[in-house]
């Protein structure tokens, strides 16, 4: 909810009222065990070309989906490093929008190459997101996470860094130290942490710090409800 309304603030729109918008998705799930809802605002009808109308109504979609059956990953993900670099408007740093082109192009990308995952750069050289998700990469150094202001600021990586058991640092991540990286995790706040078993066919390792945010992740946001 704060990133929808850091989100409406930054583009011009008029925010939905919150609790309106958590009655909406309270009901879509009544009943169900585990589903995901997804929630999109558009600026709404009017205006010409690229003008928007000052006086359109904000149109406000709110969907349920199926929770994923994602297929069994516990030995990890096949992952390559796309060709294809993500621009950056600083006006759109951190905004979840629908402009996600460069993205699909990276899954295709993926799908030729037959792999789980894809790693993607910003165009001004650093590591800057997973095709869907946020990363964790431990080096010599640690482990940490870029800081591209071209990736998506997921909440769940905004939780995982202030809530973790281990020291994750934000920082500019070049080729030659993701090179380094021993381990590397994708963060989605649907699928959770996931390890990479491969990248571009160099093997990773997936140890008991990997677990651990594993575990940590599992134990604190995913619900345990005798009642459900």
């Amino acid at each position: 909810m704060q990133r929808l309304l850091r989100g409406c603030r930054m583009l011009g729109l008029t925010p939905p009222e919150l609790e309106r918008v958590k009655e909406e998705c309270r009901g879509l799930a009544e009943g169900i065990e585990r589903c995901v809802i997804r929630l999109t605002m558009t600026r709404g009808s009017g205006g010409r070309g690229y003008w928007p109308d000052a006086a359109a109504i904000p149109t406000r979609i709110v969907q349920r989906r199926a929770w994923p059956q994602a297929p069994d990953h516990r030995r990890g993900l096949k992952a390559i490093t796309s060709s294809v670099r993500i621009s950056f408007q600083p006006a759109l740093a951190g905004l979840k929008h629908g402009n996600r082109l460069e993205q699909i192009l990276a899954a295709q990308e993926c799908q030729r190459h037959g792999a789980d995952e894809a790693l993607v750069f910003d165009q001004q050289g650093f590591l800057a997101e997973a095709i869907s998700s946020n990363l964790l990469l431990r080096t010599a150094g640690g482990w940490m996470t870029p800081s591209s202001p071209a990736a998506v600021a997921g909440v769940g990586l905004a939780w995982l860094l202030s809530e973790a058991p281990l020291e994750i640092r934000s920082r500019a991540i070049e080729p030659s130290q993701l090179a380094q990286a021993d381990s590397i995790l994708v963060i989605n706040s649907v699928s959770g942490i996931r390890p990479l078993r491969s990248l571009d066919r160099r093997e990773l390792v997936t140890d008991e710090d990997c677990r651990s945010l594993q575990r940590h992740w599992n134990q604190n946001l995913i619900p345990v409800c005798d009642d459900c």
